[in-house]
């Protein structure tokens, strides 16, 4: 087998598996169980054959740098690949290797081949979606959250003298750190700038977008 083909089937699995999705690789971490099964299969290769393996992986490197635009911009700026491209090629390494080691049952086949094929990629859109505003005074969101739990403080002190009262405070202070909490969580700052204004229900986006 040449290493040509070694890459063009390692390519070939990255594109049954993730299609044209493009992002960062999601991957299972390595178990006792995976690792030993790489033990016994890299022992089972002449090093003519794990060299084989290390040149089929250069280009297919290179190809999954290729294909994620951002990793691509990465490289070519002088900084490192990603740590989610490096993770895929070791994955790779795993996959190429049970395909060659003679003497290892089909569990430990399906072990060392189950990180490539079984992972998923968490595109930019995803990426960005599942990211939270940090959580900063400035931002007023952030500050209703604080003036509920500073509520919900007064309220725990005033129920020692006086425990309906307490209660009806503590509910208050809830209230308004649930609100703070949500309108931070969606990301999403209101404003009093005419042409955005909060009486005409105005809302400005993180990303800058006027939604009216």
């Amino acid at each position: 087998m040449q290493a040509a083909e070694i890459t063009e089937r390692l390519k070939s699995v990255v594109v049954q598996t993730y299609g044209d999705r493009v992002g960062t690789f999601k991957l299972r971490s390595v178990d006792e169980a995976t690792s030993k099964a790489r033990q016994k299969a890299r022992s089972q290769l002449s090093k003519e054959e794990r060299l084989l393996i290390d040149r089929a992986l250069v280009p297919f490197r290179d190809w999954l740098i290729e294909r994620d635009p951002e990793a691509a911009e990465r490289v070519a700026s002088g900084s490192p690949a990603p740590q989610d491209i490096e993770t895929a090629v070791h994955a790779a390494e795993d996959h190429a290797v049970a395909q060659m080691a003679p003497e290892i049952t089909e569990e430990e086949v399906l072990l060392l081949e189950a990180r490539l094929e079984t992972g998923r990629i968490e595109t930019v859109e995803e990426r960005n979606r599942n990211r939270h505003p940090p959580l900063r005074l400035n931002n007023r969101h952030v500050r209703t959250m604080a003036w509920g739990l500073a509520v919900i403080v007064l309220g725990a002190g005033l129920a020692t003298m006086a425990t309906e009262v307490g209660t009806l405070v503590n509910v208050a202070g809830i209230a308004v750190f649930v609100y703070g909490f949500r309108k931070w969580r969606s990301g999403e700052t209101t404003s009093n700038v005419p042409d955005v204004s909060v009486f005409r229900g105005g809302k400005i986006k993180r990303d800058g977008e006027t939604q009216l």
